[in-house]
């Protein structure tokens, strides 16, 4: 072989990662497909279909809104999504992708925001503001989590 062509395989494989799936640490590393149920197929399509919707409708100043959502006795579903789903958009720490409705996939933030509700739907505030603050800046958390719990309540 010649160093030329010495040189360009060195140069191919450098900063290449081997994978070994017999060793033990590679399983613990690989990330475990999304596994969801009939029910939570159902309410992630549901979810996606009110994200979408919220595109559509006009940006709400969601300090304001959610004084007014607090104050009315039950907020609608479109109302409180809306108000979420733009809240996540301008305050999240990064931007949520989210599937079209019907897709088998599985996002990140989809499964972060099935965890979202469904620590909402336990009772569990703690992990559910944990979550929140892993996404969303600090001044915008209060907001979220409470929009969050609202729409749990309102999907039920």
């Amino acid at each position: 072989m010649t160093m030329s062509a010495q040189r360009a395989i060195a140069s191919e494989t450098e900063g290449k990662v081997i994978a070994f799936p017999a060793c033990p640490t590679a399983a613990r590393l690989k990330p475990a497909p999304a596994e969801l149920d009939d029910a939570q197929r159902v309410e992630l399509d549901r979810l996606r279909w009110l994200a979408l919707r919220s595109r559509l409708a006009p940006r709400p100043n969601l300090e304001k809104a959610c004084f007014l959502l607090a104050a009315g006795r039950e907020a609608s579903l479109e109302r409180i999504s809306v108000c979420f789903f733009h809240g996540l958009s301008a305050h999240g720490r990064h931007d949520m992708v989210l599937y079209r409705p019907g897709a088998k996939a599985v996002s990140d933030d989809e499964i972060w925001l099935m965890r979202l509700l469904a620590a909402w739907r336990r009772g569990d505030s703690r992990a559910a503001g944990a979550l929140v603050a892993w996404r969303v800046a600090p001044s915008h958390q209060r907001w979220l989590r409470f929009l969050a719990e609202g729409l749990s309540k309102a999907l039920d």
